[in-house]
């Protein structure tokens, strides 16, 4: 018993150890010491552990503040393990590689539309694999390969269990891991960039996303975790109806839900131009293209004050067309907000979110590298 003790402390020093990179870029031996209330020799000892299982390296000498020589630095080898994400949309692909130190190292983006056939599937597969093969990945440091996709998912993570925009519900995991070395894991779209966007402004507030793409998805982080209910749909507050009778007509068959008048598809209902084009007549003063921005504003905050109604928490709006907005935004959508909200409101809730480029990609992939640190 009492060597099984002593196991659990050493597996606990060591797991601490390791654990403290994530909060220091850099650490030498002292610090590890100092942090850790560790003895030296269990110091020593965990280091060379983690160098000889090639999750730390060498980063050069670090200054010991005038006490004489520089010390050496370590820092997590961000190529030690690496998961991969990737999104799936009607009209392309991105993969990603997020390494250990949970930072992007390589990504992706090619056409490639849609279609509920083996062919494509096998076609994603078979990019995702030259993808690690050009750079240099192979299938030992790889933990898994994270899914984003337009639709929900299983509580496991294996089966779509609603997609209706992309028509594959029923789809499952199995059809990419047969062709891959890897677990292969399925995450909701808005899940995704949920996740993303909290890893990177270590928000600790319970939040809604909105993450504003050709089509709108929403999630609640609540403690820290996607807030899913009894059955996987909670919130998906896209699919609120403001208008069931006479608005647009919704791809889930009702009408006037949110999606249909604040996602990107929404707001260039009937145009032919994409998004950037949209936003670049929008900077050049399209006196028609303003209109429909402020029409489009108009209908964003009344969502918006209907949702934080609901869940009284920051709104953190993200996505593609989130990127083209700015404080100007954020401060149009306020003065709409004061006019709405039925109570004082003491602070600014409206946010933009941080996530640049591949948020769905990325959010897949974070999950899947928390879960394998979380082991060691």
């Amino acid at each position: 018993m009492a060597d099984q003790g002593m196991k659990s402390v050493q597996r606990s020093n060591f797991t601490d150890t390791f654990q403290l990179f994530y909060k220091h870029q850099q650490l030498t031996k002292q610090t590890i010491i100092d942090e850790l209330a560790l003895s030296r020799p269990t110091a020593t000892a965990n280091l060379q552990k983690l160098i000889d299982r090639n999750l730390i390296i060498e980063a050069g000498q670090s200054s010991n503040e005038g006490r004489g020589r520089k010390a050496i630095a370590y820092s997590l080898n961000p190529t030690a393990f690496v998961a991969l994400g990737a999104e799936l949309f009607s009209d392309h692909v991105t993969l990603v590689a997020v390494g250990a130190n949970e930072k992007t190292l390589y990504h992706t983006t090619f056409k490639l539309p849609f279609a509920n056939k083996t062919s494509y599937y096998l076609a994603v597969t078979s990019a995702i694999q030259s993808f690690t093969k050009q750079h240099h990945l192979n299938a030992k440091q790889i933990i898994g390969l994270g899914l984003g996709l337009q639709g929900l998912v299983s509580a496991d993570g294996t089966e779509v269990i609603y997609g209706k925009i992309l028509n594959f519900t029923g789809l499952t995991t199995e059809i990419f891991a047969q062709y891959l070395p890897y677990p292969v894991t399925f995450f909701h779209d808005a899940d995704a960039v949920a996740i993303a966007e909290q890893h990177l402004s270590q928000q600790k507030e319970d939040a809604i996303y909105l993450s504003i793409g050709e089509h709108l998805g929403t999630a609640m982080m609540v403690g820290g975790q996607i807030y899913h209910g009894s059955n996987g749909r909670s919130g998906t507050m896209e699919h609120i109806s403001i208008d069931p009778e006479h608005g647009r007509l919704c791809y889930c068959g009702r009408r006037g839900c949110i999606e249909t008048y604040v996602s990107g598809s929404a707001l260039l209902h009937g145009r032919t131009d994409t998004i950037t084009e949209f936003f670049e007549h929008l900077h050049d003063q399209d006196q028609a293209v303003q209109l429909r921005w402020q029409s489009y504003l108009d209908h964003t905050a009344h969502a918006i004050n209907n949702l934080h109604m609901f869940a009284d928490s920051p709104i953190i709006l993200a996505g593609e067309v989130a990127r083209y907005m700015d404080q100007a935004t954020i401060t149009a959508l306020h003065e709409r907000l004061t006019k709405l909200s039925a109570f004082p409101e003491p602070k600014p809730y409206l946010q933009l979110g941080q996530a640049g480029q591949h948020p769905v990609a990325v959010g897949a992939a974070l999950p899947l590298l928390e879960a394998h640190i979380a082991h060691i």
